[in-house]
C-alpha cells in the first residue's frame, strides 16, 4: 500500500531519533521496542488521537513525561 501511494507514512524515525532514545532510557525497565517508542512519540505529536493497543505496558507509559496516553485496549484481566 505504501509503494502504491495508498498509504502515506506520517512519522519518520530519523527526525525523532534523539527523542526516541530519551524515551528508551526513561522506560528502560519495561524494555520498549522501537514500535512502542514511536507510538509514544506520535502520541506526543498528535495528542488528540487515541492509541489502539493490546500491549499492557501502555498503561504505564507517559507522554510528555507525566501525561497518560489515551488508550483503546481490552480491559485488564
Amino acid at each position: 500500500m505504501v509503494q502504491n501511494g495508498m498509504l502515506r507514512l506520517a512519522f519518520d524515525c530519523a527526525n525523532h531519533i534523539q527523542h526516541l532514545r530519551d524515551l528508551a532510557t526513561r522506560f528502560t525497565d519495561r524494555h520498549p521496542d522501537l514500535a512502542d517508542l514511536c507510538l509514544i512519540r506520535m502520541s506526543e505529536l498528535f495528542p488528540r488521537h487515541t492509541v489502539v493497543t493490546v500491549d499492557e505496558d501502555f498503561r504505564a507509559y507517559r507522554r510528555n513525561k507525566r501525561e497518560a496516553i489515551p488508550l483503546l485496549s481490552p480491559p485488564k484481566k
